[in-house]
């Protein structure tokens, strides 16, 4: 018998997600008790055949601007390509999101086989009409020698790394109350690039203190003797550090401060032992027309290689489906939203 129940013990969770073989922070304990911290309605789903867990899957109520809808970010998570396990999962988180009148429930695998794409299909599940996390990013594997990923710098990346050096820019692990020198730095960032920041309060300042106590999330700061120049918010899950955010200063930008700042993080994340560094989006090509472009080539300067994914998708249960669906679609190639790791 197949039954979905609620996970209350952190250990039961973590120990099934990071035996995946592919766990995600999205998925992981610490996430769900961000959502939590942010106010959000957040489940965290077990599937049990019998007494055993064979499946999991986080899952939170997003805010769209013709209603919510529950999103399971790099999930739901199947030990094993069950159909029945999969069905009753959808059946029980369908009947959750129209007692809840969410418009439609977003499933967000990041990568589907063929057999799990059939499932989705056979389920009723419609391709998404836009990435909910980034549709591309850029890796650096990590196991290589330190000689090694410094040859594998273009040569201009490693001449700012050391011309900033040389003129005093330097990157240290900032302290948890420096958080606002993220905060500010994001502000400037946003103006400057006319990004929009997430509309939720505080949004980077409560993702910063719940990852930070649950030890996923560093701040790195690079500076020179008067000011912070550059900073960046890097979570750390099952062998990879992700660069999940970062902003810069509107002054002295001659200094190029993100150079040495990427660096270091990638050299840190050697020293921890991470296997990969993952600068969560890059542009899908090197059209120099995109948004991304400028950050794309910058990323890419440090030797990462593009790495795609497979797009969300939707389980409607509301007409305004149609009509969301329209407005994402229409807002698609004009939308430049500084919001990562949703």
């Amino acid at each position: 018998m197949i039954q979905i129940k609620e996970i209350s013990e952190k250990s039961r969770w973590e120990d099934f997600n990071l035996a995946n073989p592919n766990p995600s922070f999205l998925q992981s304990w610490a996430w769900g008790e961000f959502q939590k911290n942010l106010g959000r309605q957040f489940y965290r789903f077990g599937i049990y055949e019998g007494s055993k867990l064979v499946g999991m899957s986080l899952v939170y109520a997003e805010a769209a601007k013709l209603g919510s809808y529950l999103y399971c970010p790099a999930g739901p998570i199947l030990k094993n390509l069950k159909t029945d396990h999969f069905a009753r999962w959808v059946e029980f988180v369908s009947s959750l999101s129209k007692e809840k009148n969410h418009v439609f429930l977003r499933i967000d695998p990041r990568v589907l086989d063929e057999g799990i794409e059939t499932l989705v299909k056979e389920a009723g599940f419609t391709q998404a009409p836009e990435y909910t996390q980034p549709q591309c990013t850029a890796i650096i594997n990590l196991t290589k020698s330190e000689e090694e990923l410094r040859h594998g710098l273009s040569s201009s990346t490693r001449y700012n790394i050391n011309a900033a050096e040389r003129k005093g820019v330097k990157v240290r692990e900032g302290k948890k109350e420096e958080i606002e020198v993220f905060l500010a730095l994001l502000k400037e960032t946003a103006k400057r690039k006319t990004l929009v920041l997430p509309h939720e309060e505080n949004y980077h300042k409560i993702q910063f203190e719940t990852l930070e106590k649950e030890s996923l999330m560093k701040l790195y700061i690079a500076e020179d003797s008067s000011q912070p120049l550059s900073a960046a918010l890097v979570v750390n899950y099952a062998d990879i550090s992700y660069y999940l955010h970062a902003a810069n200063a509107l002054e002295k930008k001659e200094l190029r401060a993100s150079y040495p700042l990427v660096w270091h993080t990638i050299l840190e994340s050697k020293k921890a032992k991470v296997k990969k560094f993952d600068f969560w989006g890059v542009a899908p090509t090197d059209d120099p027309k995109h948004p991304w472009s400028g950050v794309t080539s910058f990323k890419l300067s440090f030797g990462a290689e593009r790495e795609c994914y497979d797009p969300p998708w939707d389980l409607p249960f509301s007409n305004n489906y149609q009509l969301m669906k329209v407005v994402e679609t229409w807002r698609r190639p004009v939308r430049k939203i500084l919001r990562f790791g949703r």
